[in-house]
């Protein structure tokens, strides 16, 4: 009953008692009355001093991994709550923390919510809203006991051991007979003293060690950059959630970027997509959460096509440098940009994910034989495709010194 139906009650046998003198509405009206002024009293004092916290493990967590957090809920008057409705606003999908709880005073409630994090994105936990009442269901109220705060879902990470497209083929990587004449980040071995050697190269612990003065040698920093082009024009992107050109292309490129950086290359990153997202070079753990809370929020849209993306990115590729290109692109039309990216002295490397896979049709035509033709290697991925075992191995490269 709502509070309005008993307040106008009370007025009716108020009206009757007033009327006949009967004493029984008398008797009616001051019990309804004092009923209906404990129950509001008591919602006013039902949510009075009720502190919220929550404890998650993390603000961040990658696709896969499960989020766990746990939710403190403290009565901290002597006044007992019935019953406390907890309602999280929670947008983090698959991800419900809401509870019902009875707490004596003084008391403490406790629980947990658990789920699998399944989509990469930007979402919040939160707002905490606690609902109460009367015990005779008279009144209602509502409070806000948190406010919303932010998690961030990193794409999904798969280790690699190793790139299959450009095993061997790096510029500039390996332990070089070369030693460099100024110190870089790269220290390999120790030789003995000569004059000339500067001080700060010393290495005390192994000048203490053979009792005479050692120094270290350092090796040349790796010359190559590592550019990660991902394509997410809307037009070709196909399949939905999970299983679809846009999340694989994530993905890859994630993966891609926590492995270079690993090997101590400098990685930039472009991602052609709703807007265009630039990370210039840089190398180590930053550039890795750099990249990865990158990836959790870039979505495809209607920019510019493949082409004038590369051909607007281009000077950003220098000489020797590696551009991974990742598109689900199957038009010639940006055929000519890669290879004019070639000729400038760049080494090109397309991963092509096969949009008609994903809406289970088959490919109509290999729109990759021109790129092949010049020798700049193509790996196919389809839905359902280990995309470890693709990566490392380079099992679907088919180029023209392969044939």
């Amino acid at each position: 009953m709502r509070p309005w139906q008993v307040f106008l009650l009370i007025m009716v046998l108020a009206f009757f008692a007033v009327s006949n003198g009967w004493k029984v509405f008398y008797v009616l009206t001051y019990v309804l009355l004092v009923l209906f002024i404990l129950s509001w009293v008591w919602t006013r004092l039902s949510l009075r001093k009720l502190q919220f916290r929550r404890t998650a493990t993390s603000g961040r967590v990658q696709v896969g991994e499960t989020f766990d957090e746990r939710l403190i809920l403290d009565n901290v008057s002597s006044f007992p709550k019935l019953w406390v409705q907890v309602a999280d606003g929670s947008t983090l999908p698959g991800h419900w923390a809401g509870y019902v709880a009875s707490i004596g005073g003084w008391k403490r409630a406790m629980w947990r919510a658990k789920s699998i994090s399944q989509q990469r994105g930007c979402f919040q936990l939160g707002p905490v809203v606690a609902t109460s009442g009367d015990p005779f269901g008279l009144f209602r109220r509502q409070i806000t006991l948190a406010q919303a705060q932010e998690i961030v879902v990193l794409p999904r990470v798969y280790p690699l051991s190793r790139f299959g497209l450009l095993s061997g083929g790096l510029p500039g990587r390996g332990r070089s007979s070369m030693r460099a004449l100024q110190t870089t980040s790269t220290p390999t071995t120790i030789r003995e003293y000569v004059t000339g050697d500067a001080l700060s190269r010393i290495h005390w612990r192994s000048s203490a060690h053979y009792n005479k003065l050692m120094v270290k040698e350092f090796d040349l920093d790796p010359a190559i950059d590592v550019w990660l082009f991902l394509d997410l024009q809307a037009s070709a992107q196909a399949g939905e959630g999970a299983h679809s050109t846009e999340e694989y292309g994530v993905t890859i490129a994630a993966s891609l970027a926590a492995y270079f950086l690993q090997q101590d290359f400098s990685l930039g990153m472009i991602v052609n997509g709703y807007k265009r997202e630039l990370l210039s070079l840089d190398r180590g753990e930053r550039q890795i959460e750099r990249v990865l809370e990158l990836l959790a929020v870039v979505t495809s849209g209607s920019g510019y096509g493949l082409s004038e993306a590369l051909a607007m990115d281009s000077f950003h590729f220098g000489r020797n440098a590696v551009a991974v290109v990742i598109t689900a692109s199957n038009s010639q039309s940006w055929h000519e940009s890669v290879r004019q990216l070639q000729l400038r002295g760049v080494q090109i490397v397309v991963i092509a994910l096969d949009a008609p896979s994903f809406e289970g049709q088959p490919l109509l035509e290999d729109t990759f034989a021109l790129l092949e033709g010049a020798n700049i290697p193509v790996l196919r991925i389809k839905h359902g495709d280990s995309i470890v075992q693709i990566l490392e191995t380079g099992s679907q490269v088919r180029s023209t010194t392969q044939r």
